[in-house]
């Protein structure tokens, strides 16, 4: 197992462009920024910058940001991300463990409290070398206790709210320069409805370093809005 994993993670680079790391982790001091800006049909903008770098072989240091059109839509979370190959399992799991700070409805910010669980797994095909990601996560959120949000959390003066998200991506580099991917991501968010979506898209390697990838937002439940994603990441 192995000689799979390091030839996982030798082309993890090439087979992923775009899309967060999920279970892989940098090499160290090795380092990744990237944005992206999606275009709904409903006008529910949303632009985010995600970041990487590699503190040592076991662990990776990023940045997780992103801005909807509504003043309080935002949040920022820096996260560590620890993993690890387990002989009976193919491929690599990580945790991730993440601090910041989001809009408030009221307006203002509130504590966020970010933890996440990944699996990934590279392999070749017959059109080329291959990846399937899955990441969990729960994003939790402290605002101050008030008259109608009373004390949620070891009767400290802190109410707590709880979101979810679950992706799941599939993808194929078809060359060294020319990568697709496929990816269903379904959200609980703290506020608001839950979202199903599906992601199909296609990057192209831009110089050494640069990646372009543009990307279609399909709602898959009926209420999510379907769109554009434009995408640009860079190597360091």
């Amino acid at each position: 197992m192995r000689w799979t994993a390091l030839l996982a993670l030798t082309f993890w680079p090439l087979a992923a462009p775009l899309a967060q790391a999920g279970a892989w982790l940098r090499e160290d001091g090795a380092g990744m920024l990237a944005f992206s800006q999606e275009i709904a049909g409903s006008g529910a903008n949303y632009s985010s910058v995600y970041a990487e770098y590699g503190l040592n072989a076991r662990m990776t240091l990023g940045l997780d940001a992103g801005k909807g059109e509504a003043a309080e839509d935002w949040i920022a979370v820096v996260f560590l991300r620890m993993g690890r190959e387990f002989d009976w399992l193919p491929g690599r799991v990580a945790t991730e463990l993440g601090l910041g700070a989001a809009g408030a409805a009221e307006g203002g910010a509130e504590g966020v409290l970010q933890s996440g669980l990944s699996w990934g797994n590279s392999f070749q095909t017959g059109l080329g070398w291959a990846w399937v990601n899955l990441d969990a996560k729960g994003i939790f959120h402290l605002a101050a206790a008030s008259e109608t949000a009373p004390p949620a959390v070891a009767g400290l003066p802190v109410t707590l709210t709880e979101g979810y998200k679950l992706d799941l991506t599939l993808g194929l580099n078809l060359s060294e320069r020319m990568q697709v991917s496929l990816e269903m991501r379904f959200e609980d968010p703290a506020e608001g409805a839950d979202s199903l979506r599906l992601v199909p898209a296609i990057a192209r390697r831009v110089g050494r370093r640069g990646w372009i990838s543009l990307g279609a937002i399909v709602g898959l439940d009926g209420t999510s809005a379907s769109g554009l994603v434009l995408g640009s990441r860079v190597e360091f």
